[in-house]
């Protein structure tokens, strides 16, 4: 199953945590359901999906079942795969009413896009040794901060762009509001389109291949296109054969050790066996952790700064407890805001609480590293928290994708 993810942070996702959707929670909280329609009315119509499933059971709440009924078949409609999808079609399962139509559309859709998808993915990624040697052993990227993004100077099939460097992107994309003129619509319609996770729902996009230089690094990348404007990024397909240090003017890369496709599969499947075989209580990235630190490991021990993530699809999920809590966050360059970003229903289930400055976590760690007081953002479509590097201070912090672990300089 192909689960992409594409530029999770673009600038526009955060309007969904604005003062409507945040009035229309706390009068859903006191139980004041009709006060907190008319607060959700305005947040859904500007395509919040958690805002239309929250007006939908305040006309639950209010027993306008009917009204419901209609919201809930909205949503598994048109935000297939997505938390509040789910959570529609089992109230819709109760109250005796039938899924949306494109939710069973789109899973049919899916599993004949998403083979070709797969195929196209994999054949761009397979690296042969003769390849791996060809890379530059280093590079020194200069970036430049604007709305919280990184961007980097880019050549894109002999043209020049400027887009941002996100490790939370699992692949390079393209957005055509941006560069209409980069991919041909011959070559776009071609590809293979699959659905691919944004902030605000699932989009469908084509993929298509292209050759991508960043300084002395140059290779052939699989791309997503868009039309969503402000998310071309260079993503971890880019990227991920090297370790990166990332300080306050520079992305300064080496050339990690090659791993045959034939070991990386075989690593894959035992981290898979491993997760499966683990006790209760005991998480793939708690023993992630257990491994990327020992003695024996390259790592240092006693850095006291550490912080091992998994890979999931190209992206690197590191291990967070909120308010005590455990749960999983990706890290993420693309992500601009300081706090932790979220979908508004982690609210109950990490107990984030609100004042009168808006969501906050008491307390928040990832490995050695405490925030407390840390400021919650909302943006719909994910599936687990979102940091980015002002979480950490903006420190400046080295990735090493051969023992996955991020290093902060503190």
């Amino acid at each position: 199953m192909v689960a992409l993810v594409l530029v999770h942070c673009a600038p526009s996702c955060f309007a969904q945590g604005a003062e409507e959707f945040q009035r229309g929670t706390a009068a859903y909280g006191q139980k004041n359901y009709a006060a907190a329609i008319g607060h959700f009315t305005q947040s859904a119509q500007k395509g919040n999906v958690t805002a239309t499933y929250y007006l939908a059971m305040c006309h639950l709440g209010l027993k306008q079942n009917a009204k419901a009924i209609e919201l809930f078949q909205h949503i598994s409609k048109n935000f297939p795969n997505t938390q509040e999808a789910d959570l529609a079609n089992k109230y819709l399962g109760s109250l005796g009413q039938a899924p949306g139509v494109a939710a069973t559309q789109v899973s049919a859709m899916k599993s004949s896009a998403e083979s070709a998808a797969e195929a196209m993915i994999e054949k761009a990624e397979k690296l042969s040794e003769a390849q791996w040697k060809a890379l530059p052993q280093t590079a020194r990227i200069p970036f430049q901060m604007k709305n919280g993004h990184m961007y980097v100077q880019t050549k894109i099939k002999g043209r020049y762009v400027n887009i941002i460097f996100d490790t939370g992107a699992s692949m390079c994309g393209i957005s055509r509001t941006d560069f209409p003129d980069l991919f041909s619509a011959a070559e776009i319609e071609k590809g293979p389109e699959i659905p691919v996770s944004r902030p605000h729902g699932v989009q469908l996009m084509h993929l298509v291949n292209g050759e991508v230089s960043v300084d002395r690094i140059t290779r052939n990348c699989t791309f997503m296109v868009t039309n969503e404007p402000g998310v071309s990024v260079i993503g971890q397909n880019f990227f991920k054969e090297y370790t990166y240090e990332i300080d306050g003017f520079y992305i300064r890369m080496t050339k990690a050790p090659y791993v045959s496709p034939l070991i990386a599969k075989a690593k894959a499947e035992a981290k898979l066996n491993e997760v499966k075989a683990a006790p209760p209580g005991k998480t793939g990235s708690a023993q992630t952790r257990s491994v990327s630190t020992s003695a024996s490991s390259p790592v240092n021990s006693s850095d006291k700064y550490t912080v091992p993530f998994e890979r999931e699809k190209n992206c690197m999920i590191v291990e967070v407890m909120v308010n005590g809590k455990p749960t999983k966050a990706t890290f993420d360059t693309g992500c601009a805001p300081d706090g932790l970003v979220m979908p508004m229903w982690f609210v109950k289930k990490l107990g984030i609480e609100h004042n009168s400055d808006g969501y906050y976590a008491e307390r928040a760690e990832i490995g050695p590293i405490i925030r407390k007081y840390a400021k919650v953002h909302f943006a719909n479509g994910l599936d687990c928290i979102l940091i980015g590097p002002r979480f950490f201070g903006d420190r400046p912090y080295t990735v090493d994708p051969t023992n996955n672990v991020i290093k902060f300089q503190y």
